[in-house]
Formats: C-alpha cells, sequence, structure tokens
C-alpha cells in the first residue's frame, strides 16, 4: 500500500473521532531530504515527520525501532509512525521506546514534550483491523512454512534440487515446485544464469516469523510438563536433555548468551516425550513447559528458529533478546 495513500486514511480516521475546532491538523506529501519520511503532519502547531510501515505487529516492531534508532534524521525530529493497522499488542513497547504511532482504523498514541513537560497527548485505541487488501498466499501454509525455513537457514539451500527439498522438508514434490514459483513471483527468489538466489530475506524472515507463530507452531504443540518442584526449576540448567529433544525459545537464547533468564520453557523433539519424565518432570495441563514437534532434520536448534520463539511471546524483554540474536548471530538478514 502506497505511503501517501496511509498517511491521508490515516489523518481521515483521526479526524473522524474530533470536531474540526477541536484537532488542528494538516498534513504535506512533498518528497522529504530523507526517503525514510513520507510526509509531513502538523499537530497542534508541532510538524511530526512520517515513517509509514504497513503493518505493526509484535513480530515486526523490534525491526522498526531498530530502522527508526539507525537513523540520525528520525531520532532527533518529532516522529510519527504511520501504519495501516498497529497491532494492540505492540502499544506498550512503542509507548516504552518513546514512538508514537497512528493507523488507518483510527488507534494513536501521540505525545509531545518541551524538555520535561507534555505540551499535548491525544490517543484513542481498540478501533479493529482495517479489512485485508489481500489473501493469505498459499506459500504461508504449513508445507510452504518448512521449505521457506530450510532455504532461510542456508543460503546454499535454494540451489539443492528440488527432491533433496522435498526429502528435507517431508513435504510433495509439487508443493516444492509451487512454493518455488511463488516466491519467484513475489521476487523473493531471482534468476541468475543457471543459480538461484535468495533475496529480500530479510522481508522473507520476517514473513516466516510471523507466520509460523500464527500458524504452524500452534500445530506443533504436543503436551505440557511441569518441573518436579522449585528446585529443579531453578536448576533447569544443569538437567541433561535425553537425546532428540531441543530447548527452543527463551531456555535456547539463555543458553546461547545469557542475555536473558527464561520464564517459558519450549521444548522441541520428534521422539516420545514420555522419556523427559525420566528427569523429573511432570505431565500436567498447566505446566512451564511446552513440548513442540521438531519438524526440522538435523542435530542442532536453528538459530532462525530461536528468533521467531522469542518473537512470538511478545513482550519487550523477549524482543530485545531476539533482536541481540539478529544483531550478533543473524548478520546475514540485517
Amino acid at each position: 500500500m502506497d505511503g501517501a495513500y496511509i498517511i491521508e486514511q490515516a489523518v481521515n480516521a483521526m479526524r473522524g473521532q474530533w470536531r474540526e475546532e477541536e484537532l488542528a491538523m494538516t498534513y504535506d506529501l512533498t518528497p522529504q531530504d530523507n526517503p525514510m519520511v513520507k510526509g509531513v503532519l502538523k499537530i497542534f502547531g508541532t510538524d511530526f515527520m512520517c515513517f509509514v510501515e504497513n503493518e505493526v505487529t509484535k513480530f515486526n516492531v523490534g525491526r522498526i525501532r531498530e530502522k527508526i534508532d539507525n537513523c540520525t534524521d528520525l531520532r532527533k525530529l518529532p516522529l510519527l509512525l504511520v501504519a495501516r493497522y498497529v497491532q494492540p499488542a505492540t502499544y506498550e513497547f512503542l509507548r516504552s521506546s518513546g514512538i508514537n504511532f497512528t493507523d488507518t482504523a483510527g488507534n494513536y498514541q501521540i505525545r509531545q514534550m518541551k524538555g520535561k513537560r507534555p505540551l499535548f497527548q491525544i490517543s484513542h485505541t481498540g478501533e479493529k483491523e482495517p479489512a485485508p487488501v489481500c489473501k493469505t498466499y498459499p506459500i504461508f501454509y504449513e508445507a510452504g512454512l518448512k521449505i521457506i525455513f530450510y532455504l532461510l537457514q542456508d543460503k546454499d539451500n535454494v540451489n539443492k534440487t528440488f527432491r533433496e527439498i522435498k526429502d528435507q522438508c517431508d513435504v510433495s514434490l509439487g508443493t516444492v515446485k509451487n512454493v518455488f514459483d511463488e516466491l519467484e513471483a513475489r521476487k523473493f527468489i531471482l534468476i541468475g544464469g543457471k543459480k538461484r538466489i535468495l533475496y529480500n530475506k530479510r522481508r522473507l524472515l520476517d514473513l516466516w516469523v510471523e507466520n509460523y507463530n500464527h500458524i504452524l507452531k500452534p500445530k506443533l504443540a504436543l503436551k505440557r510438563l511441569a518441573f518436579k518442584d522449585t528446585q529443579a526449576l531453578s536448576d533447569w540448567t544443569k538437567m541433561t536433555l535425553p537425546d532428540g529433544f531441543y530447548w527452543g525459545g527463551e531456555c535456547a537464547a539463555y543458553l546461547h548468551n545469557g542475555f536473558m533468564t527464561p520464564v517459558k520453557f519450549d521444548i522441541y523433539t520428534d521422539v516420545k516425550s514420555a522419556h523427559l519424565l525420566r528427569t523429573g518432570m511432570v505431565l500436567t495441563r498447566d505446566g512451564e513447559i511446552t513440548i513442540y514437534h521438531k519438524f526440522w532434520k538435523g542435530s542442532h536448534m536453528p538459530m532462525i528458529l530461536i528468533y521467531a520463539d522469542l518473537l512470538g511471546s511478545g513482550n519487550s524483554r523477549c524482543i530485545e533478546a531476539a533482536n541481540k540474536l539478529l544483531n550478533d548471530e543473524l548478520t546475514d538478514f540485517k
């Protein structure tokens, strides 16, 4: 969706909630020196530089803040994040990051300060997401997500034969071809000579993470377990998981860099989870440990999956941990 159109729709949504004499607001869509700025919105005499995104979700809000932080012009100017829709799960993260926002549904949180004194603050939230402009693409269904996951793990995987990819992902040969055709049509795969190139990988990673958490991960959940007592919970790092079991999410991130202490415990496996009972874990309906089916081949926990698990939680602590992994480990996607 065009940036100027999103700004216009967001302004109209805000105006619809105020009487004309109450909200002093104008906008200018003239191209700016900084190409990241798509327009200027003046509210109560203050010019806000408009930074436009299609949708703000708990899966991409960390990346959006990173883009803003890395742009000196955006850091020093009054900034307004304008989107087709800002998901409620991101409101607190945006507020604590000092990022004003508005969307085309009529949700907004805008605060302007003068030193430590607020000049004005306006907010309105609770409006539902606008009707989608397009349907979900089939490449982000279950089989497609497995194939894209395999491609994202190694840049050379895109040039494997369809049969090799089929065997690695446990999908049909026809599904591999259909997903590749769609990725080419959407310019995520480019053809150079006899080689394929995975292109715009960061955007593809964002889409994969969001759809993995919405579509595939819920289907992978097997059962819930709990630590036998508080001491076992405290000493979870001393626990040796049986072969075929892998810590995911917050636990895997902690074991990798010690950045955060986990409160959720994810384990992936493709063997019988009953083996975990030998470690002292207890089967329960509402335990702090969730067992997921391991859907990839290999004997390690992929960094991309740890990143996706962290973003799937939606809380700021995990988003910070995910961004650290992105900056330190997943450098091909920056």
